[in-house]
């Protein structure tokens, strides 16, 4: 039987439309038979953002330049973001044709891209194994600069800062280049003498934030499952969040050598992180 082709597999076509594409004289199990042998596996793709060529190499250039930071070091920054959760439940993911070792191959990722939803928008941060409240801004309104100092900044991000700065010494702030990030919160990063750490674009795999989010959004599925309204939703955020604990930020911290090191292996591409 004649190889079945990569562009195949990741075309999400299944062991029948395999069968017609490629002429096999065969059956469909007789293909997945076989494929199954060779290693290849139906498995749902990973989700990632699909990172733009030119921020490849700087995210490989910011990754090189902090390779020797130590656990200290890492521990001293407040890593810090904003997500959205949605009352929409969880959609439908695709399938791909791979093999175990392919789980993050670029054909084998299920690439997203920002898009707009009903949701209710969170942030929230940590340093060290300090975290900060989890605070629901308001309105579902772009989160300009002027909003951003308004709603988090002032009243939220920069007394937290103060305190870990009073608990761990001089604290760095890390913030992705997010529009609202931009402007009026970088003037009012500059009067405040806000040590805020330069950041690669496309970069969620380096901010250790997005593994928080990643777990909120893991145990709304797991335990509570669809929710119908934004009340309910940030009550469970809220009761998850607090339930984190040090144990995983410390180890979060840990991870940074081994998300550098992946980062500049795949040349900028996306990590498994």
């Amino acid at each position: 039987m004649a190889f079945v082709t990569r562009d195949a597999l990741t075309r999400r076509l299944s062991w029948d439309a395999i069968v017609i594409e490629m002429g096999y004289a065969c059956s469909a199990k007789t293909v997945k038979a076989v494929m199954e042998k060779l290693g290849y596996h139906k498995r749902v793709p990973h989700c990632k953002f699909s990172i733009r060529p030119a921020n490849k190499p700087k995210r490989v250039q910011w990754c090189q330049e902090r390779l020797g930071w130590t656990f200290e070091e890492w521990s001293r920054m407040i890593w810090t973001d904003k997500s959205t959760f949605s009352t929409s439940g969880f959609g439908h993911r695709p399938w791909v044709i791979r093999k175990p070792d392919e789980e993050f191959h670029i054909d084998c990722i299920d690439q997203t891209f920002e898009q707009g939803r009903e949701y209710t928008m969170a942030w929230g941060g940590f340093c060290c194994t300090t975290k900060s409240e989890l605070v629901f801004i308001p309105g579902k309104a772009k989160l300009d600069s002027a909003i951003y100092v308004e709603t988090v900044m002032e009243p939220y991000l920069v007394p937290f800062w103060h305190q870990c700065c009073e608990e761990y010494g001089w604290t760095g702030v890390i913030e992705d280049g997010a529009s609202g990030h931009q402007k009026y919160a970088r003037i009012y990063r500059q009067k405040n003498e806000i040590d805020a750490v330069p950041w690669p674009a496309q970069s969620p795999d380096l901010n250790l934030i997005e593994a928080l989010w990643m777990d909120l959004e893991t145990e709304l599925g797991e335990t509570w499952g669809r929710i119908g309204d934004i009340p309910t939703l940030q009550m469970c955020l809220k009761t998850i969040w607090g339930q984190i604990g040090a144990d995983r930020l410390v180890g979060l911290i840990h991870s940074m050598p081994d998300r550098l090191r992946a980062v500049i292996t795949t040349g900028g591409e996306s990590t498994p992180y």
